[in-house]
């Protein structure tokens, strides 16, 4: 029974730790959208989502690379502006399935705001 708690105690430790890790944000951008955003709309705090979804759409990544970026997130702050909840989920949603993988690749350190 010993031996199984000193097998198991480390390796629990790191599956926790892994869990911990896996729900945190991987871009500079994704540690500002948590609290500025993700906040925000669990809170429905539609003042601060609307002003937070304009500096999104203000300081866009090389637009190029994402070209509905700034739509998507006007689209959401118009949304705030309404107090549409399911319009800035949407506008949230589909600019994560557009761009969340590739900005985690390309953009992790780019800094922000």
């Amino acid at each position: 029974m010993r031996n199984l708690l000193r097998l198991t105690l480390p390796l629990a430790t790191v599956l926790v730790a892994g869990l911990v890790a896996a729900g945190q944000p991987k871009t500079l951008l994704g540690k500002w959208m948590l609290p500025n955003v993700g906040d925000a709309k669990s809170a429905l705090d539609y003042d601060t989502l609307q002003k937070s979804l304009k500096l999104v759409a203000d300081k866009p990544p090389p637009i190029a690379d994402y070209p509905k970026w700034v739509e998507m997130a006007k689209a959401g702050a118009a949304a705030a502006a309404k107090e549409d909840a399911k319009g800035v989920k949407k506008s949230c949603d589909d600019c994560h399935s557009a761009y969340r993988e590739k900005y985690i690749k390309e953009q992790a350190n780019r800094p922000f705001p």
